[in-house]
């Protein structure tokens, strides 16, 4: 901690949250502002060209062959090819060259687990009966193989006993005829020589005479298995895997297969016909339009997906994708701008809707013409958007090439186009993608085919020019370019996967990046104060459709701007078994492994070991690897209320002595501090995956993790492939510096959120001890639950760390929300609270033994508003006094409004007790409502932690907080809202209390919004104060510009910031328009002591990098001189949507400072801001680190 410059006031800041039965609060669990996102549309488009039948891949590997075993006729619904076999003759060429997965893809793999097809829901298919195989598992009536027994058939056999791929021995009329062979026969490659020697290939054959005792060991060696599971694994294969359409089925369906609802799916075909589709003629290659992906629309694309009939048909993929691009031009209401495609409805087309196309194909393309010209050598039209400058596509590298009508020129025309010019330009926009108007990305997918050039190394030579694309043309191999090129053109992606496991995963990743909302809710870290080359920012973010999470790590640019990433954590979690993951079992830290579990413990995860195996990454067990657990792209779960905290060298800044005979006085702070110089830095962050995750700061390398034993009950959960969003690990820790056992240690506390009724507690002073799993788990200090005591709800914000007046080192924290909720689930009130009341709790550092509790007796008894709704206390503010880094007072605010104080100044905690009482029931300093009799239509919630200053003139604290609570269903509408406000009250420390309200204190307002250099800035009132007449001041969240009353909804959720005399928050501003990110909120800067506008301007308003009066906003003449009045301003509004409190570096020399805000779009805004002239009143006061 920091000593204060004069006699000061240190305000110990650790922060609060969320749930609960006689009436429980109604707890989202997702972020509330997602409850608008919009569905993307999305149009697959499957190769259905004759080429999708064969059962070799790629097509230069297949010489004479069609098929690898004898098909039954029109086996997927229509014309076939020549029933063209190579014989099963051990020293055919053909047979151990195609039978082999080294050469054929598509061929049986034995390192590969093939799993059945996926259906609607994300379980599988039964799996194929070895003794009758179907050709074709979507149309059974074609027939089966008995795989087992040996066969006979009719077909045209060839093959060629010299090695010569390129020659057969009987390749005439003369094929025709029958022959015998054992169906599970295939060729293991040895991994050197030529490809065409048999003496290069191990043969694996199983007949009637093979024993079952016989094991298969996958080439790879990490698979063996038994003769049964090896049959068994082949006739999967055979029935789901055996030919590029079957394997493209079975990819595509298990992609689609493990997203949620959270898209609007239709399908197309590159050679279907003419076809009408929701009443409009859509060329030869719509089938049906979006629709919403759930219910019998979702069965209905599956239906679509693996029943369409594969004609003997050519490759127009460029005239497939130019009619989807049509399609997405339609305008009418049963279009794919519509509200419900299909139907009439009338509900306004959502402007910022995106629309994608995922083209596949297994070979070149052909076929007519796509009349557009060379798109990506003209320019585009100019398209306007808001708030922003035009845009017009201009010819450049790597878009352009010198060929026309490419299928890169089809992606590039329905990229630049303004697809709906009678709709706003408001369609979100990445790195990728700049493209503001409604347009269209394309995703372009190869099935094992490949061009002229490689995406992993070419793509710098063809922004330089050192490369150029190729010419593209009928079945030509640069046509493969050709897609990569579409996919760059619409800012897209190309990808070519020649095995199924490779392919279902990489269009899983396309699906859950269209789909994926990324977004950040938490403030960003960061690893200094101070701006410089040496500055890193730490963000946490998630993506809402597969409840991933990202923690990035960035570099800051001279201009504190934010440059490259250095480091995404999630792609960094160690392997499952060599990850030290830390947990506890009622008594003791134990490891995170199955034999050190409780019974109960064990029972909570359903006896499954496999669920935990789960937890720690294993993902064998998930429906793609054939198991039954939710599929994941990451290890790491959602991140989204948890703030990073970064830990280095200790910088409490403790005082050496304690007073007479204080045991801390053995350990000088400062030698700590030097004995941990060196100490590695991490990043501590809470996950929805059941974590606390510690990261490498330096690296991203995550060092170990902990599971708090209060989420089990919901940990399968996670497994759960429609899994519904909980919350898990939602807190952000606190991280300080404590004393006990005779030695300092830094500790980490932290609750749940939402995820669970509890604290927990790490012992994190040497990171090195959690190189074990044995020595972490010994640092596992405590848990705090309603099971001991029943009051303890879910605490959303942070505890605080610190020492008492009796030599205690402490945890201090509120009991949280919905602390009368049943989360045993027991029916009745087992460890439920039976008052509902507000607390708040001090327990023993070391051990979380109970010290004191403080009930406020204000409970479900007590809610204004009539509903019996449970209490809770916000995030306590810690006081010290007098300097001695010893705490005090203690405030904090509730959910009824109430402002409760309480003194701990006292050596004998049994004299610890409100400040304020009437008998023996506390007495609130003050009720916030917005009125000045207070009623359950007007109470204002107090959510965040109350900041503390000395009072500016007077004797007493200023208590600086705003109002407003946004976690509730319901909050985020933006009518029929009570109005919020920000306060400044003044605790005169005098008893008997003298009550007051609103009409006693001074009101401040917002007297006008306006938009310059595409930001819209605040003006703020500067009414001055008398403090003989006012206990405060308080400013309503509403810009009352013009009588305006409409209040927006507008609140203040996330804690404030006092620094060089200015109050710093952010308000959140909900939005019913689902194209507003949620909402938006205003990064507010205000004279703390009175409330008013400052006497500069924090802000570049006139955007010239510098501060002055130029800065200033023109109100009009306010004064009646007859000259204009020019004032500063005091409110910026959020450019990434809704926004948590800033973090702050100041510049080398003071002259401007830099707030980093992470915004609901998943974007970071940078503000260089004027910190001001600085602060020379009476008092002096610092934010205070921890």
């Amino acid at each position: 901690m920091k000593k204060f410059i004069s006699h000061a006031v240190a305000c110990l800041l650790f922060g609060i949250h969320q749930l609960s039965m006689a009436a429980t609060l109604d707890i989202s669990n997702v972020p509330l502002y997602l409850g608008g996102a919009v569905q993307p549309n999305i149009i697959f488009n499957l190769d259905d060209s004759g080429s999708m039948q064969f059962e070799v891949m790629p097509d230069e590997n297949r010489y004479y062959a069609y098929y690898m075993f004898p098909r039954p006729s029109n086996l997927y619904g229509a014309g076939t090819y020549t029933n063209r076999v190579p014989l099963f003759n051990d020293d055919n060429v053909h047979n151990y060259f195609l039978r082999s997965a080294e050469n054929n893809k598509v061929f049986y793999n034995p390192n590969i687990d093939y799993v059945p097809w996926s259906n609607p829901d994300g379980t599988s298919m039964a799996n194929a009966n070895p003794n009758a195989a179907y050709y074709n598992p979507a149309d059974t009536s074609r027939g089966s193989l008995n795989l087992r027994a040996q066969q006979t058939q009719y077909a045209c056999w060839y093959m060629d006993d010299d090695d010569n791929l390129n020659d057969v021995d009987n390749y005439s009329n003369t094929c025709y005829s029958n022959h015998t062979f054992w169906p599970i026969t295939y060729y293991n490659y040895d991994g050197s020589g030529a490809v065409t020697s048999r003496s290069n290939y191990d043969r694996v054959q199983i007949t009637s005479s093979t024993p079952s005792s016989a094991t298969f060991t996958s080439p790879d060696g990490e698979i063996t298995r038994t003769r049964d599971e090896e049959v068994q694994n082949f006739a999967n294969w055979f029935q789901y895997y055996r030919s590029r359409v079957l394997t493209a089925r079975a990819g595509v369906g298990q992609a689609f297969a493990r997203q949620g609802t959270n898209l609007r799916v239709g399908f197309a075909a590159i050679n279907q016909g003419g076809k009408t589709v929701d009443g409009v003629y859509s060329g030869r290659a719509m089938i049906s339009g979006v629709r919403g992906f759930a219910g019998s629309d979702r069965a209905d694309f599956f239906d679509d997906l693996y029943d369409h009939t594969i004609d003997s048909n050519g490759t127009p993929l460029r005239s497939a994708a130019k009619e989807v691009g049509d399609y997405f031009e339609r305008t009418d209401n049963r279009g794919p701008w519509g509200a419900t495609p299909g139907t009439n409805d009338t509900s306004d087309h959502l402007t910022c809707r995106q629309s994608y196309q995922i083209l596949t194909t297994d070979g070149y393309w052909n076929g007519s013409n796509p009349g557009v010209g060379n798109s990506d050598n003209n320019s585009g039209p100019v398209i306007s958007g808001p708030g922003q400058d035009d845009y017009q596509y201009q010819p450049a590298r790597p878009y352009r090439d010198s060929w026309s009508n490419t299928l890169a020129d089809v992606a590039m025309d329905f990229w630049k186009r303004d697809l709906r010019p009678d709709l706003a330009n408001e369609v979100t926009t990445n790195q990728q993608d700049p493209a503001f108007w409604q347009h269209m990305v394309t995703f372009t997918v190869g099935l094992g085919v490949n061009g002229t050039l490689d995406p992993d190394s070419d793509y710098g030579d063809l922004v330089s020019g050192a490369t150029s694309w190729p010419q593209p043309g009928d079945d030509r191999e640069e046509n493969i370019d050709d897609m990569w090129h579409a996919a760059i053109n619409s800012r897209g992606s190309f990808f070519s996967a020649s095995d199924p496991d490779t392919f279902a995963d990489s269009l899983s990743s396309v699906l859950s990046n269209i789909t994926s909302r990324t977004s950040s809710a938490a403030s960003v870290a960061l690893n200094s104060g101070a701006a410089s080359s040496d500055t890193k920012i730490y963000q946490a973010r998630f993506k809402s459709g597969d409840w991933s999470g990202q923690l990035l790590a960035y570099s800051i640019d001279t201009d504190a701007s934010i440059a490259g990433q250095v480091w995404d954590a999630s792609t960094l979690i160690p392997r499952p078994g060599r990850r030290i993951i830390t947990t506890y079992n009622g008594t003791n830290g134990v490891p995170f492994r199955w034999n050190q579990l409780t019974s109960a413990q064990k029972i909570q995860l359903d006896s499954s070991s496999a669920i935990l195996s789960y937890i720690r990454g294993n993902a064998s067990n998930e429906s793609a690897n054939g198991g039954n657990f939710r599929n994941r792209n990451t290890r790491l779960g959602d991140i989204i209320n948890s703030t990073p905290t970064y830990i280095a060298v200790p910088n409490a800044s403790y005082p050496n002595y304690w007073g007479v005979g204080q045991p801390e006085n053995d350990v000088p702070y400062t030698s700590f501090v030097s004995a941990n110089t060196s100490r590695q830095p991490l990043i501590y962050v809470g996950a929805n995956d059941g974590m606390m995750h510690a990261f490498n700061a330096e690296t991203g390398v995550e060092e170990f993790a902990h599971i708090p034993s209060m989420i089990y009950d919901n940990l399968p959960d996670l497994t759960l492939p429609n899994y519904n969003h909980k919350f898990y690990v939602d807190g952000s820790p606190t991280i300080f510096d404590a004393f006990y056992d005779d030695n300092w240690h830094t500790v980490l506390v932290s609750g749940l959120g939402a995820g669970g009724q509890g604290m927990f507690a790490l012992d994190v002073t040497d990171p090195t001890a959690f190189d074990d799993q044995s020595t972490a788990a010994q640092k596992v200090l405590w848990e705090f639950t309603d099971d001991d005591d029943r009051d303890m709800g879910y605490t959303f914000g942070q505890a605080s760390i610190i020492r008492l007046n009796n030599g205690e080192w402490a945890a201090l924290f509120s009991g949280g929300y919905n602390n009368n909720d049943d989360n045993k689930l027991d029916g009745g009130n087992t460890d439920d609270s039976l008052t509902g009341n507000a607390v708040m709790y001090l327990v023993n550092i070391k051990t979380g033994a109970l010290i004191k509790k403080f009930d406020t007796k204000e409970g479900i008894a007590d809610d204004p508003t009539g509903n019996s709704r449970p209490n809770g206390l916000s995030s306590p503010s810690a006081i010290d006094t007098n300097n001695d880094r010893i705490v005090d007072l203690i405030y904090a605010g509730d959910m009824f409004g109430n402002v409760w104080s309480i003194d701990v100044s006292s050596s004998d905690k049994n004299n610890w007790d409100f400040s304020y009482k009437s008998g023996t029931n506390p007495v609130p300093l003050y009720v916030a409502c917005a009125g000045t009799s207070c009623n359950g239509s007007n109470i204002q919630p107090i959510t965040t932690r109350i900041q503390v200053v000395n009072h500016p003139r007077e004797n007493g604290y200023l208590l600086l907080f705003g109002t407003g609570k946004y976690f509730e269903v319901g909050d985020n509408s933006t009518t029929g809202q009570v109005t919020q406000s920000f306060y400044g009250i003044w605790d005169k420390r005098v008893t008997p209390r003298v009550s007051f309200n609103r009409s006693n204190l001074l009101e401040q307002s917002i007297i006008q919004e306006s938009t310059m250099n595409s930001t819209e800035y605040r003006v703020t009132s500067n009414n001055p104060i008398d403090w003989s007449q006012k206990s405060g001041w308080y400013m309503d969240l509403y810009n009352q510009q013009g009588n305006n009353t409409n209040n927006n909804g507008e609140r203040q959720v996330s804690d404030a910031i006092i620094r060089n005399g200015r109050i710093i928050f952010a308000t959140l501003v909900p939005s019913a328009d689902p194209c507003d990110d949620g909402g938006s909120g205003w990064l507010m800067e205000m004279n703390y002591a009175n409330g008013s506008r400052l006497s500069y301007s924090p802000f570049d308003v006139n955007g010239d990098s510098s501060f002055s009066a130029d800065d200033f906003v023109n109100l009009g003449d306010i004064d009646g001189d007859g000259q204009d009045d020019y004032v500063p301003v005091s409110g910026k509004k959020s450019k990434v949507g809704i926004i948590a409190r800033p973090s702050i570096a100041s510049e080398a020399g003071g002259q401007r400072e830099i707030k980093y805000t992470s915004g609901a779009d998943g974007n970071i805004e940078v503000t260089i801001e004027n910190p001001g002239p600085g602060f020379t009143g009476r008092q002096s006061w610092r934010q205070l680190d921890y």
